[in-house]
């Protein structure tokens, strides 16, 4: 409610005139309808104020609320639309605020890691994903995978969780990084050689050799389906 509004409906609520209201409060009648037409050019002062919330025999409340409103109608209109846009700012700033406390809560999904032929992990996550029940979330990472190579176990476009600083046991599945490239893959190891394998047998093993570059990133902990 604006500042006339509110201060005709205590006036009529009384059952006063504008005359008899401009008496009690002392000022002119002329004065009073420009306040309550919200046409006056000096606002009333503070006094004039004090003086209404008394003949209207406002509550400690609604002489608040009423002062209130009368600064509203006092405070020219352009610093009116610079507090709107610094409320705003304000409000934009307390969301951002609370996301960034509530980050430790989720999981980085990363977009790819191949299921296939091998291609580069993106460094930055495409988004963060709810998995109630896990525990020491800070070591987990969940990436979108792409290929068949390991259907049947992992499909086409599944979103796997994994753990990082893991060590894998021999045949446990893993995401790798072989030469650069990252691949998801089971991972088999012998007297003789380490090999990552598909579960598919249409693809190949890849054997590590010596001079290969090879990092075990994490542990595959389930295949997710539903993430919130």
């Amino acid at each position: 409610m604006i500042f006339k509004n509110f201060l005709k409906k205590k006036r009529e609520e009384l059952g006063y005139s504008q005359n008899k209201i401009a008496k009690l409060i002392g000022i002119t009648q002329s004065y009073y309808n420009t306040i309550e037409r919200g046409e006056v050019k000096n606002p009333p002062s503070e006094e004039v104020l004090e003086n209404m919330a008394k003949v209207l025999n406002l509550s400690e409340k609604e002489a608040r609320d009423f002062k209130y409103l009368a600064a509203i109608e006092r405070t020219p209109a352009i610093i009116l639309e610079e507090l709107k846009k610094l409320s705003k700012i304000e409000k934009s700033n307390a969301i951002i605020s609370n996301e960034i406390k509530d980050i430790d809560k989720y999981i980085p999904l990363y977009s790819r890691i191949s299921a296939g032929i091998g291609a580069f992990t993106d460094e930055s996550p495409v988004d963060f994903i709810s998995i109630p029940g896990v525990r020491n979330i800070e070591t987990l990472f969940a990436v979108n995978v792409k290929g068949d190579s390991m259907e049947p176990t992992i499909k086409n476009s599944s979103i796997i969780l994994c753990r990082k600083g893991v060590d894998l046991r021999n045949g446990e599945i893993g995401t790798f990084i072989v030469n650069g490239e990252s691949y998801v893959k089971r991972l088999k190891v012998t007297g003789n050689y380490i090999a990552l394998i598909s579960d598919n047998p249409n693809y190949q093993p890849i054997y590590i050799g010596p001079g290969d570059e090879f990092i075990a990133v994490g542990k595959v902990l389930k295949v997710i389906n539903d993430i919130q």
